[in-house]
């Protein structure tokens, strides 16, 4: 964290890495951030009472990052704790185990200084393993408000920068949505101001099962996704020409609610599909792949526990394993 004349001129940045039980990869992002090609940079890792060496692993960076703890308190209080104590108006959070790559963050800097009005930028990714190997190149999509609320899909990933002051006194993360709170802040963050994409892999975002998109697909993931866009529809800075996206925005909420019930069938599938059909029986063309609704797939959902067993009999029988 330099603080040369020259380096004044350039806007600082915050980075923050909530950590809890992060020994296996925290050494590796912090090293990622602080060997970034950016000045005048601020790096805050917060420990979240890790019960493992995660604190003893952040020894070596004390000199250059700011080493913070708190008894557990989870992931959305540990951002905004850390959105709190950041110093820079260009903020970024960096998960423990989602090393940044190199020219990410003047990349970030150089695009909210072209565009005044941005609240955020974001940068395409790519999806890692636990030993760091490229499984895919996740090139995002351009923003779009009606994107996000109609095909319930965040468009900003990994690799998020925004301004401190869109939030305009709101913390970054709301508490009530443990699961969905980076969505719900991206999208307040989009009615301050519209957002960029930055064209180019710029940030990693690894996949394993200990990761917490993986770990929580149960009952409050379920209900945080219908909870958030309830919650967008009731502000009073939503533009008007969204609101009409109501029924279609909280449509496909339940139906990404159901899904869930693929994985977890303590999720209530069958109503979650349900109110996604009576609310909007037919979506609009033009969806994202990923985020078209499948037929097939509420067929599956309204048919456990007989689909699973189905399913699970066949990949024995083929000697398959079931895709995450």
């Amino acid at each position: 964290m330099a603080d040369t004349r020259a380096n004044q001129s350039l806007p600082l940045v915050s980075i923050i890495t909530p950590a809890y039980n992060a020994s296996a990869y925290i050494v590796e992002t912090a090293e990622s951030v602080l060997a970034q090609d950016y000045p005048n940079l601020e790096y805050i890792i917060i420990n979240d009472g890790s019960s493992d060496d995660t604190l003893e692993r952040l020894e070596p960076f004390k000199e250059r990052a700011r080493i913070l703890s708190h008894p557990n308190r989870g992931e959305q209080a540990t951002v905004n704790r850390g959105v709190e104590e950041a110093q820079g108006e260009i903020v970024a959070s960096v998960n423990a185990d989602d090393p940044l790559r190199p020219g990410m963050v003047r990349a970030a800097v150089e695009a909210l200084l072209a565009r005044p009005e941005l609240s955020g930028v974001y940068p395409d990714w790519l999806k890692i393993d636990s030993q760091g190997r490229v499984i895919e190149e996740v090139k995002t999509a351009d923003y779009d408000l009606k994107i996000m609320l109609e095909q319930h899909y965040c468009i900003p990933g990994p690799g998020g920068f925004f301004r401190k002051s869109r939030l305009r006194g709101e913390p970054a993360r709301d508490p009530r949505f443990r699961y969905s709170g980076d969505f719900h802040m991206w999208l307040r963050l989009s009615l301050a101001g519209p957002l960029q994409r930055l064209p180019k892999a710029w940030a990693t975002w690894r996949f394993h099962e200990a990761g917490g998109s993986q770990a929580g697909r149960n009952l409050e993931m379920a209900a945080n996704k219908v909870a958030i866009i309830e919650d967008i529809f009731q502000r009073a800075d939503l533009p008007q020409e969204a609101r009409t996206l109501k029924r279609q925005a909280l449509s496909a909420a339940h139906y990404g609610a159901g899904l869930l019930a693929i994985y977890n069938q303590a999720v209530p599938g069958r109503r979650y599909m349900l109110k996604s059909i009576l609310l909007k029986p037919v979506w609009p063309k033009g969806f994202i792949p990923m985020q078209r609704r499948s037929w097939l797939r509420i067929a599956y959902i309204m048919a456990q526990p007989l689909s699973t067993a189905l399913y699970r009999a066949w990949l024995k029988l083929s000697g398959r394993s079931p895709r995450a």
